[in-house]
């Protein structure tokens, strides 16, 4: 378990329940995409902040009308588990059509999936969440919102006067209604359930704010602007004087769109000046600032490309950009975008209970040869496994049991002990890297066993060869290409 940082006064820190990697999480992923359809054609979600914007801006408003937002006290944790499965059994009519599990069967998997997706190591010990669902559990925010669909649709049956608009995203509202109806509307609201209570915004001077934007009365009509809340520091990435550029630079161009895209066509000179100041703040130069901004609207004017292939790649200076321009990935028409090695996730302390090295799973390993009585053996296996580290240490150690047994497939590291009379050094084994991915996980064990020596290595599989011919093309290209590079170097000083 671990904590977000929240802006309520009383409540500072919301812990968050990680269910990566549990026993009921691949259970979870798959049963959410069924119940998804439960909401797939709500007429009150709205995506983010630009499809609000698309929804409100230009919309009429009347004198004796109003602005007001509704948010859920901590929704997740509030959630009635009965109350959701029952409006998930009542609603099986729609969800049948998506799924040849029988009714009982899926109800019982839906509660399987959110009962035992409610524990928690803390300090070495494992809680249970007694209530609601957790943040972290795939489950809960799509439990959360079938609840948040059957709540509206009910409220809104018992009103006499319906709010002439009502939007929301997870646990905050947006109503267009009468003056008069507001405090209704709140009761209302808060007598669904005592576990789920609301809390109330009202417009201040004509404005308020929802999500990233803040709406605006301009006679009687809405206008949306990008908002930035008192809070926001107001960084997004400190300019970098180094390679590559394009980190700085897209994430800049990212955020001068999504405040463009927000923002009404009346604010965006206003919106500018706003993109200036931050850019300024974050240590970018007036120059670059102003390419950006042209560049902007370059790219607005730009024709759709045609879809290509991304792949993201760790950036190494210099490398980097010779196989970015080099003809392995050009005539694949693969867009590379590279990936720095320091994240966020370095710099701020691991708060998360550590796994012993033997329980983790999706891994790549290596297991030293502990060589015989007389000679000490440098060979070293490398393998990869889905399963716990220790479940496959005890498959090991079990073929090695049966090694002289004809039936028994047997690894390289049981054929290289048969061979040479040594016994594999188990307690010595190590983890060299942890991949969920199967595919980069399998690339990864290529990497390193081909990376290893071959007086130490024991396995290099037929798929090992073609991959590092693969890899192997493209540095050649680079250092083909350096080598060109240093020579005409030479012929200039000359």
């Amino acid at each position: 378990m671990y904590s977000s940082v929240c802006v309520l006064l009383l409540y500072p820190l919301r812990p968050i329940c990680s269910s990566i990697g549990s026993p009921s999480y691949g259970l979870c992923k798959y049963i959410i995409q069924i119940l998804k359809n439960l909401t797939m054609d709500s007429r009150y979600n709205i995506k983010n902040a630009v499809d609000f914007k698309d929804r409100v801006n230009n919309s009429q408003i009347r004198e004796e009308e109003t602005l007001v937002s509704f948010d859920v006290v901590s929704l997740f944790p509030s959630i009635p588990i009965e109350l959701a499965l029952d409006t998930i059994r009542q609603k099986w009519t729609k969800l049948e059509e998506h799924t040849n599990i029988p009714k009982q069967l899926f109800m019982d998997i839906v509660r399987f999936c959110i009962e035992e997706n409610r524990y928690f190591k803390y300090e070495d010990k494992i809680y249970t969440q007694l209530k609601g669902m957790p943040m972290g559990s795939p489950a809960s925010p799509v439990i959360a919102d079938i609840l948040m669909e059957e709540l509206l649709d009910k409220i809104t049956d018992k009103l006499k006067i319906k709010p002439r608009l009502l939007t929301k995203y997870v646990d905050d509202l947006f109503a267009i209604t009468n003056k008069i109806d507001v405090e209704n509307i709140l009761r209302e609201l808060n007598s669904f359930h005592k576990q789920i209570r609301f809390t109330m915004e009202l417009e201040k001077d004509g404005k308020l704010p929802f999500l990233d934007s803040i709406v605006s009365r301009m006679d009687n009509t809405l206008k949306i602007k990008w908002y930035r809340k008192p809070i926001a520091s107001g960084r997004i990435l400190q300019l970098q004087f180094k390679p590559p550029k394009e980190y700085d630079n897209n994430t800049a161009l990212g955020c001068m769109n999504r405040m463009m895209k927000i923002s009404d066509t009346i604010y965006h000179k206003e919106i500018e000046h706003e993109i200036k100041e931050l850019l300024t703040k974050n240590d970018f130069p007036p120059n670059i600032i102003k390419t950006l901004l042209k560049r902007r609207q370059i790219e607005r004017k730009k024709p759709t490309e045609p879809a290509k292939i991304y792949k993201s790649l760790i950036y190494v200076p210099r490398l980097s950009e010779r196989l970015t321009n080099s003809d392995c990935y050009n005539k694949q028409d693969i867009k590379v975008a590279h990936k720095p090695t320091n994240t966020l996730q370095k710099f701020f302390n691991k708060i998360k209970s550590k796994i012993p090295m033997i329980e983790k799973s999706n891994v790549v390993y290596q297991i030293p040869c502990g060589g015989d009585n007389n000679n000490k053996c440098n060979s070293v296996y490398i393998g990869t496994t889905k399963s716990k580290l220790k479940t496959r240490i005890s498959q090991h150690k079990s073929d090695f049991k049966l090694r002289h047994q004809n039936n028994i497939q047997k690894t390289a590291l049981m054929t290289h002990c048969i061979r040479s009379n040594h016994t594999p050094n188990f307690d010595e084994t190590t983890i060299l890297q942890q991949e969920q991915h199967y595919n980069k996980r399998h690339t990864l064990e290529m990497l390193h066993i081909i990376n290893t020596p071959t007086y130490k290595r024991l396995k290099l599989q037929d798929r090992h060869r073609k991959l590092r011919s693969l890899v192997q093309t493209p540095l050649k290209q680079s250092n083909n290409l350096s080598n060109n590079l240093h020579v005409k170097k030479r012929r200039r000083v000359k």
